[in-house]
């Protein structure tokens, strides 16, 4: 879904943003949603998450590199018209909903071929951002923080996608009698 965006133009590239910022945090879609350029820093993104409490989320390079320039084209995009500080914007300036982000992902996934079984949502993104931190070795408790949980109870949900398989190799490779 990543490349069916082809980055060439403003929309294109806000959406391809979109998907990355899911991707590479796991940020609720009303996060991303009210998310302003002063949130974004050089390695990390502050979120105004539930509750108005703050936490911060890595962002990776690639990540930094396609929001530098989906600022640079829409301010070309927008030059000659007031924009609310809203990070992503739709084509008419104004602050990206909801229903825009869901259109977006939907496109995508229908123009991939993604079976029409799979739920295609900002949340589903969640849940795979989850499951693939934790199958590469993150701690439940470091995840909880990265999501803005307030218990790992919450977390642990996410645990239930992982087949017996993938956690077996997990902890294969975490074998304290192997890694002496």
């Amino acid at each position: 879904m990543l490349n069916y965006y082809d980055g060439h133009t403003f929309l294109d590239i806000r959406n391809k943003v979109i998907l990355m910022i899911l991707i590479d945090t796991g940020i609720r879609l009303s996060e991303m949603i009210n998310l302003t350029e002063e949130h974004i820093k050089s390695d990390h993104i502050i979120i105004k998450g539930k509750g108005a409490k703050e936490r911060v989320v890595p962002k990776s390079p690639m990540l930094g590199k396609w929001l530098i320039k989906y600022v640079a084209v829409r301010g070309s995009y927008f030059l000659y018209k007031a924009t609310p500080k809203n990070l992503l914007l739709n084509k008419y300036g104004r602050p990206l909903g909801i229903g825009g982000v869901d259109k977006v992902l939907k496109e995508a996934g229908k123009e991939c071929d993604i079976s029409k079984d799979v739920r295609i949502s900002a949340h589903t993104f969640r849940h795979t951002y989850a499951q693939y931190q934790l199958k590469i070795g993150l701690d439940i408790y470091s995840l909880a923080r990265l999501l803005g949980h307030e218990s790992i109870a919450i977390t642990q949900t996410y645990l239930n996608g992982i087949r017996d398989e993938e956690v077996i190799s997990q902890a294969q490779k975490t074998s304290p009698l192997m890694n002496l």
